[in-house]
């Protein structure tokens, strides 16, 4: 593991270096008198309740695997950020699925593989977002005073995005639709590996397939109306966060937010997203016309609300469940 430390520490060092160059603290500390607490509440309520719409579309890519309430769902979910709050290569997204599994009795392999295309559909759903953004909104053109982001950027990223996000889940359905052949390349694949060991393998990956695949047309419709409405709060909850600032920008400057977060946390970074996500949020703001300081302390308020917030939802569920830090760790047994 200390590898993906180490090239998530160097990345966010890179990130942190560039984020004090371009919002200077000295400046930072003086925008803060611009920040008006009490939208703060709001804002992380709102911020809260993206992760219900998370638990809600959760139920729906499990239904195939299992029929899960939204309680368990949401404490896996708010467990599994904490873990990647303190654990490198967004590992705690292999927390929440081994947590469900454990507590709902449920297979840890398929539900891993409802949380990779968790992922994917919302890559999808922030594509969506950045191509309504890039034709419905006024950017600026050329190179913005202290921001890295220019329009062109925007575009190449959506291009890229689309085929590795389009790409990987033609993949993972073509992998479910192919079962039989899949399983038998891996099989291939595994034979210099002894059998105790490739059987288990195999095992998982099997199980893995159950959760690619989708009971209804309705869970469809039901994913792609939690997608839109997780991330449509996001951007309501980095646009509160402008408020907060008193920086009157309209809606659209939250959903562009929440598009450059998103595509910069894909990034490998140190636990917490450190220096990813406070360059890509005061690069949006300055690409939007803030000045520095005022976009370097939005950037360090909004993800200190996600650090504080998620960490305490998932030292609460973790106490609740009666689970230790071990469950992060994977050295605490079923």
């Amino acid at each position: 593991m200390w590898k993906q430390y180490l090239v998530g520490l160097l990345v966010s060092v890179a990130a942190v270096y560039f984020f004090f160059k371009a919002a200077p603290p000295s400046q930072m500390l003086a925008s803060l008198d611009q920040l008006n607490p009490w939208w703060l509440i709001p804002g992380t309520l709102v911020y809260i309740g993206s992760y219900c719409f998370r638990a809600m579309r959760w139920h729906y890519l499990m239904r195939p695997v299992a029929k899960v309430r939204f309680r368990p769902l949401f404490a896996a979910l708010m467990i599994g950020f904490l873990g990647n709050n303190i654990l490198p290569a967004h590992l705690g997204e292999v927390v929440r699925a081994v947590v469900l599994g454990r507590t709902e009795q449920v297979s840890k392999s398929a539900t891993m593989a409802t949380v990779v295309l968790e992922r994917v559909y919302d890559g999808l759903t922030v594509l969506l977002m950045l191509l309504v953004v890039l034709l419905f909104v006024d950017l600026p053109t050329g190179q913005v005073e202290g921001s890295l982001i220019t329009t062109a950027n925007l575009r190449t990223a959506g291009w890229l995005g689309l085929v590795l996000f389009a790409g990987l889940l033609i993949a993972l359905q073509a992998f479910r639709w192919q079962r039989a052949a899949s399983l038998r390349f891996m099989t291939w694949i595994l034979k210099p590996v002894p059998e105790r060991f490739s059987s288990k393998l195999l095992a998982g990956i099997d199980s893995f397939a159950d959760g690619l695949a989708l009971a209804r047309v309705g869970d469809l419709i039901g994913i792609g109306v939690y997608s839109l409405l997780t991330w449509l709060t996001l951007a309501l909850w980095a646009w509160l966060f402008m408020l907060a600032f008193g920086i009157h920008l309209d809606f659209m400057a939250g959903v562009l937010m929440e598009v450059v977060l998103a595509l910069a946390l894909l990034i490998p970074a140190a636990p917490a997203f450190v220096g990813t996500f406070h360059l890509a949020a005061a690069a949006t703001l300055a690409f939007m016309g803030a000045n520095p300081g005022v976009a370097g302390s939005y950037a360090m308020v909004i993800w200190l609300d996600h650090f504080v917030s998620t960490t305490l939802l998932g030292i609460y569920y973790l106490w609740r469940l009666g689970l230790g830090w071990g469950t992060l760790t994977g050295k605490q047994k079923s």
